[in-house]
């Protein structure tokens, strides 16, 4: 449902309204006409890419799926690409998923960019590190740690990897309590893939992904690492849990 409604949010014609695209949400069970135009460019014409959806939270009947898509708009001026982590909320109703409401587009790029530190211009640079560019803003508006920063260099020498979001795109609170995140925190990121292979296709013991994990635990500077494996025994610093299964949670300690 999430990944249906990222779909159609993003795929219209130039001289198509948003009563078009709400036309089309009824179709897939969703009416919300205010939804329509969460995405809209007026004089556009859009396609979507779905990247990856990932859970950002599950309880047993509300979830967060956050869906990294890529939006290609095509206008008189050009073409331009954008990669947004949209924070897609369901609801289960009668047994069966379906769409609550969109927490979040994903953000925008900074109306005030801070001058960019060293780390972070070697992040935005990797081409190893494949960032959505909600991302990418989350940088330039100087909401990521340092020291995460730094993490994140350091596991590219590991392996390239991609990155489903950092601030922007994560609820606020860890899902279903009213505690802050460390995403919202710019603590976090959570990588849906090392190399080629996908965290949710690669958890057998001795896979990239589990060494990458092994490697994560004894870097001095995480705090919590979330992943298909809890290294050290429930309570540690290395947890898994029914969540964890499709990413990997990086957490620093803070700086």
């Amino acid at each position: 449902m999430a990944s249906a409604v990222a779909l159609t949010l993003t795929q219209y014609d130039a001289g198509e309204t948003p009563g078009a695209i709400a036309a089309r949400l009824r179709q897939i069970g969703v009416d919300d006409p205010d939804l329509a135009r969460s995405l809209y460019v007026s004089g556009a014409a859009s396609t979507g890419r779905i990247v990856y959806p990932q859970l950002g939270g599950l309880r047993p009947d509300t979830a967060s799926v956050m869906t990294v898509i890529e939006q290609t708009l095509s206008t008189a001026e050009g073409v331009t690409t954008v990669s947004r982590t949209l924070d897609i909320r369901l609801r289960r109703i009668a047994g069966v998923w379906r769409f609550d409401t969109l927490a979040s587009t994903g953000g925008e790029p900074p109306a005030n960019p801070v001058p960019l530190s060293p780390a972070a211009i070697a992040v935005l640079d990797d081409t190893r590190i494949a960032l959505p560019d909600s991302a990418r803003w989350d940088i330039h508006a100087g909401a990521v740690s340092e020291r995460l920063l730094s993490v994140m260099l350091r596991l590219a020498d590991f392996a390239p990897y991609g990155v489903i979001t950092l601030v922007t795109g994560h609820p606020w609170e860890i899902f279903g309590t009213d505690r802050q995140s460390d995403h919202s925190r710019g603590l976090a990121l959570d990588v849906y893939r090392l190399s080629d292979r996908l965290v949710i296709e690669d958890r057998a013991s001795g896979s990239l992904t589990h060494e990458a994990v092994r490697w994560l635990y004894s870097q001095p500077d995480i705090a919590r690492i979330g992943s298909p494996w809890a290294l050290d025994g429930f309570g540690g610093r290395s947890f898994t849990d029914a969540l964890h299964q499709d990413h990997l949670h990086i957490a620093v300690i803070a700086d």
